[in-house]
């Protein structure tokens, strides 16, 4: 598999997550959350130098929710998933957590925006 990866796309851990988080589609009961969870553990246990470069908002459920509210107060806006990684990606920048931190944060503060509730994970 990582052999494989390199093979097609070359050593870049963006681009290498974005090969394995489409070639995921093949996998049976596997959605967006899913492929996007299981590669994030992947690349944070070091079994392949691989990140996501976006937070894969397209097909998210709370995740493009929690992105509107934050950018637009309006967590049904019309805002597309494409504007809001670019978005995401200039926040990003700013406070270098990662992507999957922001897509994390997203969908969990998207429950209860006004009121914090801890999350254990």
């Amino acid at each position: 598999m990582i052999v494989g990866t390199h093979q097609a796309v070359g050593q870049n851990p963006t681009e290498a997550f974005d090969f394995l988080y489409s070639s995921m589609k093949n996998v049976n009961r596997f959605g967006r959350l899913g492929s996007f969870d299981f590669l994030t553990m992947v690349g944070k246990l070091e079994l392949m130098p691989i990140t996501p470069g976006k937070a894969y908002l397209n097909g998210a459920t709370g995740p493009l929710r929690g992105a509107r509210l934050l950018v637009d107060d309006n967590p049904t806006s019309a805002t597309s998933a494409e504007q809001l990684e670019g978005i995401l990606a200039l926040l990003d920048n700013k406070l270098k957590v990662g992507k999957q931190v922001l897509e994390d944060s997203m969908c969990n503060w998207q429950k209860s925006p006004d009121n914090y509730l801890y999350f254990r994970g």
